[in-house]
């Protein structure tokens, strides 16, 4: 991640979810990283949900752009509690992926930002939805 890049994603995601938050650069993911205790979640993910467009769940990672699923690779295999919110590149800012991981125990979580090297539009998610839509479709036909 570039100077200018790690500047665009502090202004725009860690900003505004508080300076309580301690990030470090995580150099085996190519992510930001930061841990937390599990009273600050609710307070977080509706700053998430503000700053992100999407947000993807064990169940709806299906209907996700295959550049963006191809992109998080292994990431996409989700639990129950794990999310990835994203959002697509702007003017200002390149295409953004959060990981949210619970730890097993429940108290902790982690949290990783990715700058992400592709980029994906409104249409790359309304057919990513058509062409899931479509082989639901096709596969009860056949049955």
């Amino acid at each position: 991640m570039s100077h200018t890049q790690q500047d665009v994603v502090f202004n725009i995601i860690t900003t505004p979810l508080g300076d309580q938050l301690t990030w470090r650069w995580e150099e085996k993911m190519s992510a930001l990283l930061t841990e937390f205790s599990w009273e600050k979640k609710d307070r977080i993910l509706i700053t998430l949900r503000e700053l992100f467009s999407e947000e993807w769940n064990k169940k709806t990672i299906k209907k996700a752009p295959s550049p963006l699923k191809d992109e998080l690779g292994e990431l996409t295999h989700l639990s129950k509690e794990q999310l990835i919110f994203t959002r697509p590149a702007s003017n200002e800012t390149p295409a953004l992926a959060l990981i949210w991981w619970p730890w097993g125990h429940g108290a902790t979580y982690s949290m990783r930002i990715k700058v992400l090297d592709i980029t994906y539009s409104e249409a790359d998610l309304q057919q990513a939805r058509a062409s899931l839509f479509a082989k639901l479709f096709n596969r009860n036909k056949m049955n």
